[in-house]
């Protein structure tokens, strides 16, 4: 996290409006119940039940009420314990038991216990368990957690999870994995995804859809109590309104802030700016089943097309770099490809040409390009890439028309595969690469209720290899494997690569412990605001 510097560079115009309005927001603020957050988000949350969904909003609030066996270390992926206390794993690499923090209760009063992790899982796994998901939703996690053979409750405090064959992203993944309260999903039912209760630091008090979620502190939790006593998740769909509140003093933290509205907060003297390198990534994906996009050289002289730099200035103000494949540089694996793809819209027209001259390209023809307008963590301005992405292949020769839409309709759009080209991009969950490379280019990721590889690129090489590497608990072993899938990827051009974002997020400055999580949000639980000395 890097607090931001104060500089002069900021037009007068909007110097007055931010120092006109500072007595009025440090008023507000001495009236406001300290025990309180308001956060300014872009959009709502689209479940409770962290399992249902992979949206920002959601997961941000569902690691509040929810735990998983293990966690991370606050600001990293780096793994700790969290419902378990300690873990173990066989020598054959199939068996992993855990055992069990005692004297931990749900929010609803239930106690946590091995049952309860079972319960959790095998609610996602099993088709015959009495609250049984749904085999077309939770597709994501299905994927997952496919090898898990079994769950097994050895005692009530120790867990053993048995898997089908060695398994090395396991552990990362079940950092994620929400531990819910048999009790609470059986009195439900469905609709759970409104009424969460989990063991985490805070539980869940309402929500009123489009407007704002609300959680309280769980006075009962067995961890190290939240200073806050509610957080408040606002949701600010336009983002002018969002730092205007913010100034006000009306909220306290602001997501998705634009790029060129950063040296505004900057410039306050009531203002914080919270950065962090993020484990992410945009892009421009094909549809890989639709023609043209079915020939590689279409795939290619898109990549080629594309001038990177730009987008960097133009939608980060700088606050991103240029993504030569998939892994952000900080995530271990990463690997720079041998197959590179520089500016060149000569050679772009070149390709274009020839797949012309062999019918497999119609220079006629407009081609469909979506983009959500939904600001995400990866990308602030998606509705700006999309249009600056569209002029650039119209200088190449192919045609696109642009379709817009929300997030969630825009992610339902690409699952069924209605798009030729589509903007989109990645948090990894996990802090393993295995959450880029499997689950975005895997053939298995492209399964109806589950589809996270909206490219639909199936490339059984890169299936073998990508097995192979969660076969073995070789952490350089895996890393090359990764290398190959890497070359192999930018060979065959499935994905225009973007960016890698800087997370932003805007706070008031008597906030304190505001540390941005790898995966795209603060850690709300540790924040505490300073007592106002103004």
């Amino acid at each position: 996290m890097v607090r931001g510097m104060r500089t002069p560079a900021v037009a007068a115009g909007m110097v007055l409006i931010y120092v006109c309005g500072c007595d009025a927001s440090r008023e507000l603020h001495r009236k406001r119940d300290p025990g309180v957050l308001v956060v300014a988000e872009a959009a709502d949350v689209i479940s409770l039940d962290p399992i249902l969904v992979v949206d920002s909003e959601s997961v941000q609030v569902g690691e509040l009420i929810y735990e998983g066996l293990v966690g991370w270390r606050p600001g990293t992926t780096d793994i700790e314990p969290q419902l378990a206390e300690s873990w173990d794993v066989s020598g054959d690499g199939r068996t992993w038991t855990f055992h069990l923090r005692d004297h931990v209760a749900f929010h609803d009063g239930s106690p946590f216990d091995a049952s309860a992790v079972v319960f959790s899982i095998e609610r996602l796994l099993d088709p015959k368990h009495p609250s049984f998901v749904g085999a077309n939703v939770a597709g994501y996690w299905r994927s997952l957690l496919k090898d898990v053979d079994s769950v097994v409750a050895a005692d009530p405090r120790t867990v053993k999870i048995m898997v089908k064959r060695p398994y090395s992203p396991l552990l990362g993944e079940l950092a994620k994995y929400p531990i819910v309260s048999p009790t609470a999903v059986a009195r439900y039912g469905d609709g759970f995804k409104d009424h969460p209760i989990g063991t985490g630091p805070f539980r869940f008090e309402t929500w009123t859809p489009g407007e704002q979620v609300i959680v309280k502190r769980f006075e009962a939790y067995w961890g190290t109590a939240p200073a806050l006593d509610r957080i408040v998740f606002q949701v600010v769909v336009d983002a002018r309104q969002r730092l205007i509140e913010l100034e006000s003093g009306s909220v306290d933290l602001a997501t998705s802030i634009l790029p060129d509205e950063t040296p505004f907060v900057e410039l306050h003297p009531d203002l914080v700016l919270y950065r962090a390198i993020a484990n992410d990534v945009s892009y421009l994906a094909f549809n890989t089943q639709h023609p043209p996009f079915d020939d590689v050289r279409v795939r290619r002289a898109v990549n080629f097309a594309i001038n990177k730099e730009p987008i960097v200035q133009l939608a980060y103000s700088g606050h991103a770099t240029a993504a030569d494949g998939p892994l952000p540089p900080q995530q271990w694996g990463y690997h720079a490809p041998a197959k590179r793809y520089t500016y060149d819209p000569v050679m772009a027209r070149k390709l274009l040409a020839e797949a012309a001259a062999d019918h497999r390209f119609d220079p006629t023809k407009t081609y469909k390009l979506y983009s959500m307008t939904t600001p995400r963590p990866y990308l602030p301005s998606p509705e700006r890439v999309a249009r600056f992405l569209q002029g650039a292949l119209e200088q190449v020769g192919l045609h696109t028309e642009l379709e817009l839409a929300p997030y969630p309709v825009h992610r339902a759009a690409l699952s069924r595969g209605d798009h030729d080209m589509a903007v989109f991009g990645w948090v990894g969950d996990t802090g393993d690469p295995d959450n880029f490379l499997y689950v975005l280019f895997s053939s298995e990721s492209t399964v109806p209720g589950g589809v996270q590889n909206v490219a639909f690129y199936r490339e059984p090489a890169v299936d073998k290899l990508l097995l192979a590497a969660q076969a073995t608990s070789d952490e350089r072993q895996r890393s090359m494997l990764y290398a190959d899938v890497q070359d192999r990827i930018a060979s065959d051009a499935p994905w225009v690569p973007l960016t890698h974002s800087e997370l932003v997020v805007a706070g008031r400055a008597e906030l304190e412990h505001v540390v941005i999580s790898p995966t795209g949000h603060p850690i709300f639980a540790q924040i505490r605001r300073a007592e106002l000395s103004r």
